[in-house]
């Protein structure tokens, strides 16, 4: 039987992000383990131009009424009007459904609906509640979530917290582990190093992270752990990619601020690092360390793994179904115990290469591949049935432009 999969593209332009990543690598391999369907991106027209798609791929722009008014008035409209019509269009009467692959379902559609809630931290943690309209959109997600006919997550960890706080049948949420990116691989370490040394003037043993400052990822313990470890006499240099992109204090403590209090300020170096530098930087460090505190899933530690790097990540919510027993796992909270931690890799060379071969052995067993066909055995048993709601019929029809064309926007 043939398929038509309809997908929304929101953040096919955004490859560097968690959702994008995702998008990306999923889109790369279904069309290779399942030729047999036909599969179609609906992306916003108003998006930057994004990677080729692949090959089996078809792509459709629609344009919204808001795109000259409001970014947030045409993101709703997308998800919420123009993108189940298009997929109901698009759909010619064949077996078909529309795959979201982040948490924002349209509330009624024609087709049925696989939504992709990669976590609920919005729902879960106070400070990424947002203001009223932030409010008002996850009330309505909420209620669109529990109409789709499947739920996607992507651990076990994630399908607890969605079944618990959105009220879904367990059966209807399927955990499906992420992967890293292709080009996260091991390589010569020795060249590595050198080349981070010549590009961000980084030598000597680091410790390294990446994966944002917001409040969850707990960077603080991380510094007050480096404190400990200087104090001790450790040397080594702590490295933080990155900057945080908002100032809301809530939100985003000052961590500039918690540098100079621990007198950090010589032995942190903050750096912006290219996205197609991670893999360089994962390759080079001594250790790398992940003191979140939740995580829907945790890439990082993952990509790390794959290029590598010897891992030290917090013993919470998803992370230890991420690297089982290849990483060392510390409470999040716990400075002394992050201090010993990361202390024994950095003084350890035998640690650090049973970590190494550990870690490379653990992220083998996650692949793109595999997260295609378990996605695909959802969306085929989803074809079935499901309950998507119906959209009134009439109305305004959907403007589609192929990307090709590119007209501007209708006046």
């Amino acid at each position: 039987m043939r398929v038509q999969i309809i997908i929304s593209g929101s953040f096919w332009s955004q490859p560097s992000v968690g959702s994008g990543q995702y998008l990306h690598g999923l889109l790369r391999c279904l069309p290779q383990v399942a030729p047999q369907h036909g599969y179609t991106l609906v992306q916003p027209a108003i998006a930057p131009d994004g990677p080729p798609l692949p090959a089996g791929v078809a792509d459709v722009r629609l344009w919204t009424p808001f795109d000259r008014l409001s970014e947030n008035l045409a993101k709703l409209w997308f998800e919420q009007v123009d993108l189940p019509r298009a997929a109901a269009r698009l759909a010619r009467g064949g077996p078909a459904l529309l795959l979201v692959p982040y948490f924002a379902p349209p509330l009624r559609s024609r087709l049925p609906v696989v939504t992709t809630v990669g976590d609920i931290i919005p729902l879960l943690l106070p400070e990424y509640r947002g203001g009223l309209h932030v409010r008002a959109y996850m009330v309505l997600v909420r209620r669109a979530v529990r109409r789709s006919a499947h739920v996607l997550t992507f651990s076990t960890c994630s399908r607890d917290d969605i079944v618990a706080h959105l009220r879904l049948p367990p059966a209807q949420v399927t955990p499906v582990p992420l992967a890293a990116g292709e080009q996260f691989t091991p390589g010569d370490r020795a060249a590595a190093c050198a080349e981070v040394t010549r590009r961000y003037g980084i030598s000597g043993p680091f410790i390294y992270y990446v994966g944002g400052f917001d409040a969850r990822k707990n960077v603080a313990t991380l510094l007050r752990a480096f404190a400990l470890l200087r104090a001790r006499g450790v040397r080594a240099t702590l490295v933080l990619a990155g900057r945080a992109p908002g100032h809301d204090p809530q939100l985003f403590p000052d961590l500039n601020a918690l540098i100079a209090d621990l007198e950090l300020v010589t032995t942190v170096q903050r750096v912006d690092v290219p996205v197609e530098d991670g893999p360089l930087l994962y390759r080079a460090c001594t250790v790398f360390a992940y003191p979140s505190r939740y995580e829907g899933f945790g890439l990082p530690p993952l990509e790390a793994m794959a290029c590598g790097a010897p891992v030290v990540v917090s013993d919470a919510s998803s992370l230890p179904e991420v690297v089982g027993t290849a990483a060392l796992r510390v409470a999040p909270d716990d400075v002394v115990g992050w201090a010993a931690a990361l202390g024994r890799v950095l003084g350890d060379p035998q640690l650090q290469a049973a970590l190494r071969a550990e870690g490379l052995a653990r992220a083998a067993q996650f692949s793109y591949r595999t997260v295609a066909k378990e996605t695909l055995r959802v969306l085929e048993q989803a074809v079935g049935g499901g309950p998507g709601a119906k959209v009134r019929r009439g109305g305004r029809e959907e403007r589609l432009v192929r990307a090709s064309s590119r007209p501007g926007p209708p006046s």
